[in-house]
């Protein structure tokens, strides 16, 4: 009789799981019905908006490098013409973006605040104030990429989206990461590593249907990217041989340096985003012409060393630049985006860190034929790595950094020495204490705003439950849990498995707890077992 009520007990709760597991699969299909139509909307609009600030971009570059080449070689009067072009595009662009102070810098770290909840975003607002603070101050040859902000401008396409189709919180999250993810991958041709931008970067959610509303904008994206730059990779490179695995250990050098730089290159940004920050409270006309004049003095020294750099990446890939020149490239540029940066005009770092990673790699390759020479290496390997463990080390996203790079100069031969100074580079600026550079922006931004930000490692603690508490014998959904706070494990006669809302807590079971805030952990200690945290330490 007891046996048949087991099985009779057991039963309805295989009954009920199985109910549950099949309302959620129709829930998620009923959102997958709704979501990715739009996200296709959103994938056309992002590609579009992206296309026409590249266009846009590229006439008012092309006519700057034009009527700087026409002045007279006075080298006075050169420094003097790009400086005040420079000096004239922060101070316009720093008065445009005062419209909608969300439109300064790269706009990453804001699209990751709307995502969290901590920032709104009026999309009506920030498309065309950034679009237009951002063509000043590129335009005029600040060292940023377009990058930045075609991911922030994507996302504002997303919110749009969202708000004419009266998207659910959990769409509308999804589309705005889907349309940041678009513009990534419209910016570089490259869907793969828009998508995973998205994921390991900015939502950090791997739910199915996220994944699809991205992989399907970004696919949509590039698709409307390729249409006018054609079907071509970003990078015109010729196919580059994989190395011998003997030139393992240069790679892991390339991802050491790349960690190290990574970290210079972090602080540095920070740290000139201070100075410059109360210099700016002075006189923002004196920063815009101070930076101008290091502009000018950049110019008059290489004009590779001016705007996003991919002219530099090239000349890097293609065997163009020495020893020497690749160490000043990297030494000048460094200085330059750092300072460039923390004027507050629209720009990002993407670009800017791929042509520093790319002289990187030169300055490796030479100093290795140095010690040895050798045939079986050729320098396009050795930019390509330096470009991938820069990023990795800077932003900290190393299946982001793999996939971009090899997206962007079709690569993919050198799959596995990429991966290995990917990770070697975040291994090593995690080892060194650093926060990666868009976590440390967006703190920065929280302390400025008064965000209260919720660590990235949720805190857990095991509990048994006691008889007589108030969570015994109660169905897990019937717990009245806070807000963010999951029971991920349970532990029962001897068996571990994954509880579900029908899970009863019995006496003497134990439940792994994760959440985000010690007070919920306590109350739910409260609740696991009748006692506070000071009986329980008595």
């Amino acid at each position: 009789m007891e046996n048949k009520e087991e099985l009779s007990e057991v039963s309805e709760k295989s009954t009920v799981g199985l109910e549950e597991e099949v309302r959620e699969y129709l829930a998620t299909k009923v959102v997958r019905r709704r979501l990715f139509p739009r996200a296709v909307l959103v994938g056309v609009l992002s590609g579009t908006v992206a296309v026409c600030f590249r266009l846009a971009l590229h006439f008012i570059e092309s006519w700057r490098m034009w009527f700087t080449s026409q002045i007279p070689q006075n080298p006075i009067l050169v420094v003097f013409v790009v400086a005040l072009i420079a000096s004239a595009g922060i101070l316009l662009a720093l008065f445009v973006g005062k419209i909608d102070p969300n439109s300064g810098g790269s706009g990453i770290p804001h699209m990751k605040a709307v995502l969290e909840g901590h920032a709104s975003l009026n999309w009506a607002r920030l498309l065309w104030v950034k679009f237009t603070a951002s063509l000043l101050a590129l335009g005029s040859g600040l060292v940023m990429g377009r990058e930045g902000p075609t991911v922030q401008m994507g996302g504002a396409v997303g919110t749009a989206v969202s708000d004419f189709t009266q998207a659910t919180g959990r769409e509308r999250r999804a589309l705005i990461a889907s349309g940041a993810g678009a513009g990534l991958a419209a910016a570089f041709n490259a869907p793969l590593a828009g998508v995973t931008f998205v994921l390991e970067e900015l939502q950090r959610d791997f739910q199915p249907v996220v994944f699809g509303a991205s992989l399907l904008s970004a696919a949509v994206a590039t698709v409307i990217s390729r249409l006018v730059s054609g079907q071509v990779s970003i990078f015109n490179v010729p196919p580059i041989p994989a190395p011998s695995l003997m030139y393992i250990p240069l790679f892991v050098l390339m991802g050491v340096f790349g960690g190290i730089l990574g970290v210079i290159f972090n602080r540095g940004l920070l740290d000139s985003q201070k100075v410059v920050g109360k210099w700016k409270k002075k006189s923002t006309v004196a920063v815009a012409c101070v930076i101008g004049v290091m502009v000018g003095l950049a110019y008059l020294v290489s004009p590779l060393l001016l705007g996003g750099g991919h002219e530099l990446s090239e000349a890097a890939l293609h065997g163009e630049i020495l020893l020497w020149p690749a160490i000043a490239y990297l030494i000048i540029r460094l200085l330059l985006v750092h300072f460039c940066y923390a004027t507050g005009a629209p720009g990002g770092i993407f670009a800017p860190l791929l042509s520093l990673g790319a002289v990187m790699g030169v300055a490796g390759f030479h100093i290795t034929q140095l010690i040895v020479p050798s045939d079986e290496i050729s320098v396009a390997a050795c930019a390509v790595a330096g470009m991938c463990a820069l990023f990795s080390g800077v932003v900290r996203a190393p299946l982001t950094a793999i996939i971009l790079i090899g997206e962007m100069t079709g690569s993919y031969d050198l799959l596995l020495p990429l991966l290995i100074a990917a990770f070697t580079a975040y291994s090593v600026s995690e080892g060194l204490k650093d926060t990666p550079i868009y976590e440390a922006l967006l703190q920065r931004d929280a302390a400025k705003n008064g965000w209260k930000l919720i660590d990235d490692e949720p805190l857990t603690a095991e509990f048994e439950v006691r008889s007589g508490a108030p969570y015994e014998g109660k169905e897990v959904k019937d717990l009245g849990l806070p807000e963010g706070v999951l029971i991920v494990l349970c532990k029962a006669e001897g068996k571990e498995f994954v509880p579900n809302g029908s899970t009863v807590l019995h006496q003497h079971m134990k439940v792994v707890v994760a959440t985000g805030t010690p007070e919920d952990l306590h109350e739910v200690q409260r609740g696991v077992t009748g006692l506070g945290p000071e009986e329980l330490s008595s």
